[in-house]
């Protein structure tokens, strides 16, 4: 895979996504990027900061409490911080 020049949407600079990243996205079936950097850590610490784009969930595995920063689908597994994690470390052994 070559690297790739891709313009932010957010700041309009042109940005590398190196092969190195674009493997890494591939293995997380990530969506190509469409903001450089910078504008995705800002984007990222501006979500942390506003506790309003936070969801509370009941996780379907442990029925612990929890807020996840997305919102949660009708019919779609929900799961707690701790949960999530134990599932994708179990993937990754798998």
């Amino acid at each position: 895979m070559p690297e790739v020049e891709i313009p932010c949407v957010q700041c309009k600079e042109i940005f590398i996504f190196s092969e190195k990243e674009q493997q890494l996205f591939y293995e997380r079936n990530m969506p190509t990027p469409q903001r450089c950097t910078k504008c995705r850590s800002k984007k990222n610490a501006s979500k942390a900061a506003d506790p309003s784009s936070k969801f509370e969930i009941v996780c379907d595995n442990c029925g612990r409490h929890d807020r996840v920063p997305f919102q949660p689908k009708t019919g779609r597994t929900v799961l707690c911080r701790d949960c999530y994690q134990a599932s994708r470390s179990r993937a990754r052994v798998a």
